[in-house]
């Protein structure tokens, strides 16, 4: 067999001795057995010792937590793409011919829990069907998750139906957190450094997808911005021009840093599809809707301002999904636009209410949209607080370039540190 790619640290043996308790009962003391700090580094291989009852004690007391049968922890491969096996306990010996080394393609329930779900199986065939580790009654899958990046998957198999599969799932989450925290701290630093690269390559690659910062058109001026400091980007800003229109949208997708950046991708993907088809922003949004609920796992939820400016004239048409805000700034004030007219996020159900609606403006005009993190990082409480600081802030601002007017706001959500956000201006200019 080929040693995997994978490092963990060893500890010393004072948990191998630690009196199983169910985790509820379980205080600070027990855990601490659990973390020690005097680490040495081995392989795989060198699991079948002090570090294997480390994770042992972890399982066993979770079973027994848990009334499982059977527990497991399968870590990812960074070389093969494979989960390997690091540990497991049973309480059966019906339960011991669980899988080495698996195949992340064919693993359909680990796969689907690491882009951040519980998977809850609750039947013999559907573990079979969900090509579980292990032939049992019923299963749980949990992700274990470190900084946003997936780093294997904890198992539970039941001899017998599920019986409070919500309550089980949420304290298996609570499990998996320890699981992580235990694991994290271990982790040699060059799996570490990889998961690095790899979060510093997604970047770069959303970076690459991204529309210029800046675009200038007959009769308007866009500027777009987007946080540089967050780790992955679940947002972003695109604009495409046409003949007669240009077409601009801002995005930000809900979940797991991973998951919400490919849930970002398929958007700016379908976003750019329909554009060449002169959409309009309500028909752009049904038609992502309609993509996000057919095509994804059903839990893909994003919010999307989609606009449409008329090269010819100084309207602009736009339509909104979700929580995303879009503010007019002319010579007589600021208001929001949409405001409680917005539809559902997308995907969240399998039909859309969207709605083109009009907005007239004149030389010197601002549209100013912002996701919602970018919202929320402006300090002033309410809604309506805050956008009177954006009012503060930038004042009438006819004589500023879309780029002063980015750098004003940015001054507003200096508190975002590694929150990922977007914010988008445009200006018209004749």
């Amino acid at each position: 067999m080929t040693t995997p790619n994978l490092r963990i640290f060893s500890e010393s043996n004072s948990a191998a001795t630690a009196e199983h308790k169910p985790l509820a009962e379980l205080d600070l003391s027990d855990m601490g057995l659990l973390l020690e700090d005097n680490a040495s580094v081995v392989s795989i291989e060198g699991l079948e010792s002090k570090v294997k009852q480390q994770i042992n004690q972890i399982l066993a007391t979770a079973s027994t937590a848990l009334s499982a049968d059977w527990a497991a922890v399968y870590l990812l491969d960074d070389e093969t793409h494979n989960l390997i096996l690091i540990d497991c306990c049973t309480n059966t010996s019906a339960l011991n011919d669980a899988d080495e080394i698996r195949s992340l393609q064919f693993s359909t329930a680990d796969l689907e829990a690491l882009t951040g779900h519980v998977v809850t199986l609750e039947s013999r065939q559907r573990m079979e069907y969900w090509n579980a580790p292990i032939e049992a009654q019923s299963g749980i899958c949990v992700p274990l998750i470190s900084n946003d990046m997936p780093i294997g998957t904890l198992w539970f198999a039941f001899e017998s139906p599920l019986q409070q599969a919500d309550s089980q799932s949420s304290l298996c989450e609570v499990i998996a957190d320890r699981v992580v925290d235990y694991l994290t701290r271990r982790l040699s630093p060059a799996r570490s450094q990889q998961h690095t690269d790899m979060a510093n390559l997604a970047k770069k690659w959303q970076h690459s997808r991204l529309a210029q910062n800046h675009i200038a058109t007959t009769g308007w001026e866009v500027q777009g911005w987007i946080n540089p400091e967050a780790p992955v980007h679940h947002t972003f800003y695109d604009w495409q021009s046409g003949e007669d229109a240009l077409a601009i949208s801002l995005a930000h997708a809900q979940g797991l840093s991973i998951e919400a950046a490919l849930t970002s991708a398929v958007i700016q993907t379908g976003v750019r599809a329909t554009a060449y088809q002169h959409s309009s922003p309500a028909d752009t949004l049904e038609k992502i809707n309609e993509y996000l609920w057919r095509g994804c796992t059903g839990d893909q939820f994003a919010d999307l301002c989609q606009l449409s400016l008329d090269k010819q004239s100084s309207q602009i048409t736009y339509s909104a999904a979700g929580s995303g805000v879009m503010l007019h700034v002319s010579s007589g004030g600021i208001r929001e636009l949409g405001a409680g007219e917005s539809g559902p996020e997308l995907g969240v159900m399998d039909y859309g209410e969207f709605e083109n609606q009009c907005c007239i403006t004149h030389k010197g005009d601002f549209l100013i949209l912002l996701t919602e993190n970018a919202m929320h990082a402006i300090e002033g409480g309410s809604r309506e607080a805050k956008i009177q600081k954006v009012q503060r802030t930038i004042g009438k601002g006819s004589r500023l370039s879309a780029a002063d007017m980015i750098k004003r706001l940015r001054k507003l959500t200096l508190n975002l540190i590694e929150d990922d956000a977007s914010i988008i201006v445009v200006k018209r200019t004749i």
